[in-house]
C-alpha cells in the first residue's frame, strides 16, 4: 500500500497533466475508455522518464480520477 501511494504521488503531475487536457465526452463508456488509455500512457511516461513502474496489477479506480477533471454524468 505504501508503494501504491507513493507512486501515486510520482504520477500526479503526469495523470494532472494529461487529464486536464482532454475534451471529456458525455459518455460513461467514453470516459471509461479515454481515461484508462490516458493513464497507461502517463505510466508508460513516467516508467521511461522516472524508472519507477507501476506496483499494482492494473489501474487505480479511473472514475475517481475522472471526476477530479470532471463533474460526473447525471
Amino acid at each position: 500500500m505504501i508503494a501504491e501511494a507513493r507512486y501515486d504521488e510520482i504520477m500526479e503531475p503526469y495523470v494532472d497533466s494529461a487529464f486536464r487536457k482532454i475534451d471529456w465526452p458525455d459518455s460513461f463508456t467514453g470516459r471509461i475508455l479515454l481515461g484508462v488509455k490516458t493513464y497507461r500512457d502517463c505510466a508508460t511516461q513516467c516508467e521511461q522518464e522516472t524508472g519507477y513502474a507501476n506496483p499494482r496489477d492494473g489501474i487505480p479506480d479511473i472514475l475517481k480520477l475522472i471526476h477530479q477533471y470532471v463533474a460526473p454524468l447525471t
